[in-house]
C-alpha cells in the first residue's frame, strides 16, 4: 500500500503530462477550431476515458497518408477512365434546361450524364425485391459496396446468390465497412470459397464497440453489368424491410439507376476498392452497355466525398442547392448535426422567403445526435424554417428537393461526421418529373410529423436542456 500510495503523485504528473503532449497534438494537428475544442473539451471533462475515445477514434495516425495514396489514384487512373469513356458522353448543366443552369459549377469537375433512367424506391420492401431481381439477372459482374451488411434473411438471400453468380464465373466483389458490418467467419468463408472477393473497408480492433469510429465507408452501392446501378440510404439487412422483426417502422428511400451514371458510381467502387484491396480493376471492364434501351433522359450526377476538408463535394453541392432555391426547400435526414456553413443557408434562405421544411425523427438511433441537434432548432425556428418530427418510426431517409426541379438521394446524413468524416455518395438529379415524386413522398411523410415549435422546446425539463448543450459542444465529433 505504501508502494502504489508513492507512485501515485509520480502516475498523475506523468498522466497530466501525456495529456498537455496530446491537446498540443490536436492544436497543431490544424483541425477546425470548433473540432479541436470538443476533443478537448471531452478529454478534461471525462479524465483518462475521454482521452482514450480521442486516441481511438480522433487521432489520425496514418490516416492523411492512406488517403493521400487514394487521391493521387482517384486523379491518375480515374481520371484517365473519365477520359477515355466519357468524352463524348458528359452534359454539362447549362446545355439542359434545368432551372439551376449553374448550380455546381466547379464542384471537383461536376458533369451530367443525360442517358438515364431513375427508379424510385421507398423503403426495404421495394429496394430489395429490385435488387434481388436485378443480382439475378447479372450476367458478367456484381458490385457492392455497402456501411451494413449484417447477418439476417435477406444479407443471406443476397450472399447465396452472390456465391452462385462466382460460382458461373461472373466477377463478384463485395466491400463492407469493419464496423458498421456483420458477417460471420463461416459466412466470409463460404463467399471465399465461392470465388467472392471480399474486404472490410479499414479494419478495426473491436468493430462491434467502435460504432462510432472515425472513416468510415457509410456509402450504399451496388453496380450490375455496368447497367444497373442502386444508391441510397438502405443496407442491407432485415430491419428496413417493413414489418420488421422489432416492430419498428423503417422509413428510407432508394433509386435504382440505368444509364451513364452508373458509370460513375463504378468509378467510386473502383477508388474504394483500390483502397481496401490494393487490386486495380481494368479499364476494359469499365463500359457503357446497351444505351439504346434507356428511353427516359434524367440529367443525373454522381458525387462522392470522404475524408477531409478538400473533399467535401457532397456539403458543398447541398449549400448551393439550398441557397440557389427560389420556392422551397424540403429535405429528410435521421441525424441534422450541421456545421456553421449549412446553418447559416438554411435560415438565410428562409429569411429570404423561401419556404424551408425539414423532417426529422422523433426518436432516433442516435441519442446523443439527437440531443445535440435540439441546440440547432431555436435559431432555425425564429428564422422561419420549418421543424416536423416524424412519429411513424425511424426516419432514415436521406434526400433533398429543390424548387420541384432539383433533387438528391443518397447515403450523406445532414451532420459533420457525413461532410467531413465518413465516404458518402449522392445522386443529384434534374428532373421536374423526379422532383415531383420525391416531393410526394415527403408529404406523405408529413402525414405522419408533427411541427416543432419554440413553445415545445421550452417545455422540455432543465436537465435535458443541459443534456443538450453539452452534446452541443461534442457535435463536431459526433
Amino acid at each position: 500500500m505504501e508502494f502504489i500510495e508513492t507512485i501515485k503523485p509520480f502516475t498523475l504528473i506523468a498522466y497530466y503530462i501525456f495529456v498537455s503532449f496530446v491537446v498540443l497534438l490536436i492544436i497543431l494537428d490544424n483541425k477546425k477550431p470548433e473540432k479541436a475544442f470538443a476533443y478537448i473539451f471531452l478529454i478534461l471533462l471525462v479524465p483518462v476515458a475521454g482521452l482514450v475515445i480521442y486516441l481511438l477514434f480522433g487521432a489520425q495516425y496514418q490516416k492523411k497518408k492512406l488517403f493521400t495514396k487514394k487521391r493521387y489514384f482517384d486523379k491518375v487512373y480515374l481520371n484517365k477512365i473519365n477520359e477515355e469513356q466519357k468524352e463524348d458522353a458528359d452534359v454539362r448543366i447549362d446545355d439542359t434546361d434545368a432551372k439551376l443552369p449553374t448550380l455546381f459549377y466547379n464542384i471537383e469537375q461536376v458533369s451530367f450524364t443525360l442517358n438515364n433512367e431513375i427508379t424510385l424506391l421507398n423503403n426495404g420492401e421495394e429496394k430489395f425485391p429490385a435488387f434481388i431481381k436485378e443480382l439475378q439477372k447479372a450476367k458478367e459482374s456484381i458490385h457492392l459496396d455497402y456501411y451494413i451488411i449484417r447477418e439476417s434473411d435477406i444479407a443471406r438471400q443476397v450472399i447465396d446468390i452472390l456465391c452462385k453468380k462466382s460460382e458461373e464465373g461472373l466477377k463478384v466483389r463485395v466491400i463492407y465497412d469493419d464496423v458498421g458490418s456483420s458477417l460471420t467467419r463461416s459466412t466470409l468463408a463460404r463467399m471465399r470459397n465461392s470465388g467472392v472477393a471480399s474486404y472490410p473497408y479499414m479494419p478495426v480492433v473491436f468493430s462491434r464497440l467502435a460504432h462510432k469510429a472515425n472513416y468510415r465507408n457509410h456509402r450504399k452501392i451496388a453496380v450490375i453489368d455496368n447497367e444497373v446501378g442502386f444508391v441510397g440510404g438502405i443496407n442491407i439487412n432485415d430491419k428496413y424491410i417493413n414489418p420488421s422483426k422489432s416492430g419498428l417502422y423503417w422509413r428510407d428511400t432508394h433509386i435504382m439507376i440505368k444509364g451513364e451514371a452508373v458509370i460513375d458510381l463504378q468509378y467510386l467502387f473502383i477508388s474504394d476498392w483500390y483502397f481496401v484491396s490494393g487490386q486495380k480493376i481494368e479499364l476494359e471492364e469499365v463500359r457503357y452497355r446497351n444505351l439504346s434501351k434507356i428511353q427516359s433522359k434524367v440529367p443525373t450526377s454522381i458525387l462522392g466525398s470522404d475524408y477531409g476538408k478538400n473533399n467535401q463535394t457532397i456539403k458543398e453541392a447541398f449549400f448551393r442547392m439550398i441557397t440557389a432555391a427560389q420556392e422551397e426547400v424540403l429535405i429528410t435526414t435521421p441525424y441534422f448535426v450541421p456545421d456553421e456553413s449549412i446553418m447559416n443557408a438554411l435560415k438565410i434562405t428562409a429569411k429570404s422567403g423561401v419556404k424551408v421544411s425539414l423532417i426529422l425523427p422523433e426518436k432516433p438511433d442516435s441519442k446523443t445526435a439527437f440531443y445535440a441537434s435540439q441546440t440547432y432548432f431555436k435559431d432555425l425556428l425564429n428564422s422561419g424554417v420549418e421543424i416536423n418530427y416524424y412519429t411513424r418510426g425511424m426516419m432514415h431517409s436521406k434526400m433533398m428537393i429543390i424548387d420541384g426541379a432539383v433533387s438528391t438521394v443518397g447515403s450523406t446524413n445532414m451532420d459533420q461526421r457525413s461532410f467531413n468524416l465518413n465516404a458518402e455518395v449522392n445522386a443529384f438529379m434534374l428532373s421536374e418529373k423526379i422532383a415531383r415524386d420525391l416531393k410526394s413522398t415527403f408529404m406523405n411523410d408529413l402525414e405522419y410529423s408533427y411541427p416543432l415549435t419554440v413553445e415545445i422546446l421550452r417545455r422540455r425539463k432543465w436537465y435535458v436542456k443541459v443534456i443538450c448543450s453539452i452534446a452541443r459542444l461534442l457535435a463536431p465529433i459526433l
